[in-house]
């Protein structure tokens, strides 16, 4: 019970103790360069074609590739539209005694397209803002010219 105690104390004090160096934070605006806010993202957005996949496991036996439906997007649109953000990738896969087949698979960097994503919902939220604000006056001068009447 001793020890335990010594040990718990002696964590303690290691967990308070300071070590000797110098932190300097550096702001966000210092770590990047050229930043322009992402325009056209709603009309990019639509270049991309969501999609719903199974990966043909009889074509590439013994790839560990998951297996069942899978989500994600056709590489190609995404290609087109936002070109940086497609990688192919070759795996090696046995094929035989002694033998590797290569397959290349092309892979969505997701995480990158999710400002593109968030800029098109911020440019489809002001669409609906003014169509908002268009019904409101079309409805009115609807109850004004009623009134009138």
């Amino acid at each position: 019970m001793k020890t335990s105690k010594f040990v718990i104390a002696l964590l303690a004090l290691a967990s308070f103790t300071t070590v000797g160096y110098a932190q300097t934070k550096v702001s966000e605006s210092q770590l990047k360069e050229n930043t322009t806010p992402i325009t056209g993202a709603l009309a990019t957005v639509n270049l991309i074609e969501p999609i719903t996949y199974q990966y043909n496991q009889q074509a590439i036996k013994n790839t560990k590739l998951p297996t069942g439906t899978q989500y994600g997007f056709n590489a190609a649109s995404v290609q087109s539209a936002l070109p940086g953000l497609v990688k192919t990738e070759s795996i090696l896969y046995p094929a035989g005694k002694n033998q590797y087949r290569s397959a290349d698979i092309s892979k969505v960097d997701v995480q990158s397209l999710i400002p593109v994503l968030l800029g098109a919902i911020k440019e489809q939220q002001q669409q609906i803002d003014a169509l908002k604000a268009e019904v409101q006056s079309l409805k009115q001068n609807r109850t004004t010219s009623a009134a009138v009447r």
